[in-house]
């Protein structure tokens, strides 16, 4: 869960803020928003890829950047979530309401056999 205001605060005191958590199609997604909703589209990417890493179990440094995992939206609306090297099945929520932006993530592992099976057939 996440403020929307305290995540608006952050963008006006650090300019980078933006580059540094969005990548460059999360801007522009971002950037075809206004409002409210430009701001909600903002703190929900910046929560959301905090569940992912927190899902994960490491966080935001070695292990994962805020540059590997990117979220956009499929035409209907439902968030999708991507993230470099990652072969797990990923599932992505994000709400709004009033002030506060909440996300959960989810990683689903593939089955064993279905790695086995990749691994074989790259060889």
């Amino acid at each position: 869960m996440e403020s929307i205001s305290r995540v608006a605060a952050v963008i006006e005191r650090r300019p980078h803020f933006l580059s540094t958590i969005l990548t460059p199609a999360e801007i522009e997604a971002a950037n075809q928003r206004s409002g409210k909703h430009y701001l909600e589209f903002i703190a929900g990417r910046f929560s959301a890829k905090e569940a992912y890493s927190k899902a994960l179990g490491t966080g935001i440094g070695k292990s994962v950047s805020w540059q590997d995992v990117t979220i956009l939206n499929a035409t209907s609306g439902q968030p999708i979530i991507r993230v470099r090297g990652q072969e797990n099945a990923l599932s992505v929520a994000i709400t709004h309401s009033g002030d506060f932006v909440s996300t959960i993530v989810i990683i689903e592992k593939r089955p064993y056999l279905k790695r086995l099976m990749k691994k074989f057939l790259e060889k």
